[in-house]
């Protein structure tokens, strides 16, 4: 399962938040769904660009190898859409009361390699017409943006299971676990 979402979004951040967890222990830990987010930017209006540097941070994060710790605080500390809730000194703290290595994360944030990482996902999301948050894509077909509920979702990840299931007994389709808990 795909996600594109943008840390500003007040529905990302209670799908990360309350759905995502409830699909974790449902399919994740089974092995049959595997959840990948791609943090893009649409709701930046201002120069400063506060969902494209959070981005950036989840990128950050995610060399740390604790990409659900910082996305959980960033969702649990947003504070209206482009009104400095993600000015870089915040990011930086966030990250560190997630267990981040602040000197890293900081030096990571204004990175070649975080930049390019977050544009090359912006693009992705742009060609594949992504332009609301959340968004979610299941096996590669995109759902309707918007909230789901993990009901909702849990019937679409059975359906795709069941019709990816091997054709032979003992083979596994299955994508592997996420490696961390959303």
């Amino acid at each position: 399962m795909d996600v594109y979402g943008d840390f500003q979004c007040p529905l990302c951040a209670q799908n990360s938040l309350t759905v995502e967890p409830v699909l974790y222990n449902q399919f994740v830990t089974t092995g049959t769904l595997r959840i990948v987010h791609h943090d893009i930017d649409v709701l930046s209006t201002t120069p400063d660009q506060e969902s494209t540097r959070a981005a950036r941070g989840g990128y950050c994060a995610q060399q740390q190898g604790k990409y659900w710790d910082y996305a959980h605080w960033v969702f649990n500390n947003q504070q209206g859409e482009n009104l400095g809730g993600f000015a870089r000194d915040r990011l930086v703290a966030i990250a560190g009361a997630a267990g981040l290595d602040q000197q890293a994360f900081d030096a990571c944030l204004d990175s070649d390699a975080a930049a390019q990482a977050v544009a090359a996902t912006q693009s992705k999301a742009d060609a594949l017409g992504i332009n609301s948050t959340p968004t979610i894509a299941i096996n590669g077909t995109l759902l309707t943006p918007g909230l789901k509920s993990a009901d909702q979702l849990g019937q679409l990840i059975q359906a795709a299971a069941a019709s990816a299931a091997p054709a032979s007994p003992g083979a596994s389709t299955a994508p592997a676990a996420s490696s961390a808990a959303p």
